[in-house]
């Protein structure tokens, strides 16, 4: 299951680093990979793998959580999406 967590941040780089020190809250989350992307407003988004949705949440939703993103420099408007659906696009032939 691949889940999106979108952020703002007050520096894009600070956020990089800090979000690379909580492998050991990843793990919890059952997080395989994550890919992550900024904007130049300092938006930031985390795209992540987990093998437990349910598992993924409870962690996301703790106090712990919350404690790690304010030490990121996560400012607000903290979003999650879960990616439920696909869409392929096949070239056609002719």
């Amino acid at each position: 299951m691949l889940v999106a967590v979108r952020a703002e941040v007050e520096n894009v780089d600070r956020w990089r680093e800090g979000f690379k020190t909580h492998g050991d809250v990843f793990a919890s989350q059952k997080i395989s990979i994550a890919h992550l992307g900024a904007t130049d407003d300092n938006k930031v988004i985390a795209v992540c793998e987990t093998s437990d949705l349910d598992e993924f949440m409870r962690v996301f939703n703790a106090p712990e959580t919350a404690e790690a993103m304010q030490h990121d420099g996560i400012t607000g408007g903290v979003e999650v999406f879960v990616l439920d659906d696909v869409f392929l696009s096949l070239e056609d032939d002719h």
